[in-house]
């Protein structure tokens, strides 16, 4: 902070940092004089995914049946890294298929592995009941997000487990927003609770399993922003319940969980 402090206007340097915890940098930092210009970059829109698809495809041998622009529409709230290891990822796949070109099927399979992992090649030891269970599960999360969230595009739906321990998954690709509605917000929740309703419909309430473990931690999560963050419940109101503890107001985590 004190070399910066000596730097004059006319000599030419300029200090560029970058951040994703800005929420825990020192306020010194940002005073005048020291980096007092903010940029926030967002999650690119579908444009800026697109150049940026085009850009990490520049020096890969593409197959022309690849549309990037038909990608950047299925890649919505990929980042910029994201997007980058998407393709390097259907690289490696193209390579271990001794195939000179990427074609569509490494990009859907990249695709797919960059969002749960790989796909398990020995699946011997998975029961008939286990593979009925994960049926009904994913099923579920898939049959509610058509009824609730006909805007998601529902893109796969498979009981074959990944790398990443998820027995399977439900892939629902939400539209391009730039604010998430109340209601939107809610229809998640019952997306994500979808699965351990369907376990509970057709197995029994003393069958339940735990599949629904990130499921549930994804719906928990959403539901403390709603209230914590967003002022979505009427009886905490329109405060920034983070904002209350950080000033000393611990007593708010009672009303929370109230």
């Amino acid at each position: 902070l004190s070399e910066m402090s000596g730097f004059q206007d006319n000599e030419g340097i300029v200090v560029i940092a970058a951040t994703n915890r800005l929420d825990i940098l020192d306020e010194a930092l940002l005073r005048p004089g020291r980096f007092d210009r903010h940029i926030e970059i967002q999650l690119p829109d579908v444009k800026s995914r697109l150049r940026i698809l085009e850009l990490h495809a520049r020096n890969k041998p593409i197959d022309k049946g690849v549309s990037l622009e038909k990608l950047a529409q299925q890649t919505v709230y990929f980042s910029g890294a994201k997007l980058e290891n998407l393709l390097n990822e259907a690289a490696i796949l193209a390579a271990k298929r001794s195939s000179g070109y990427i074609n569509a099927d490494d990009i859907d399979r990249a695709f797919y592995t960059v969002i749960a992992g790989a796909e398990k090649k020995d699946r011997s030891t998975i029961s008939e009941q286990d593979r009925r269970l994960t049926a009904f599960h994913e099923a579920g999360h898939a049959l509610v997000t058509k009824f609730i969230s006909p805007e998601n595009r529902v893109s796969r739906v498979t009981i074959i487990p990944s790398t990443k321990g998820a027995g399977g998954f439900s892939m629902n690709i939400p539209p391009d927003r730039m604010y998430h509605k109340k209601k939107d917000m809610e229809n998640s929740i019952k997306i994500a609770l979808a699965g351990r309703a369907a376990e509970e419909l057709i197995f029994g309430e003393e069958n339940i399993t735990t599949g629904a473990s990130n499921d549930l931690e994804k719906a928990t999560e959403t539901l403390l922003n709603m209230i914590r963050r967003f002022g979505m419940n009427s009886k905490s109101g329109l405060l920034n319940y983070d904002v209350l503890y950080n000033n000393g107001f611990h007593q708010v985590q009672n009303e929370i969980l109230e």
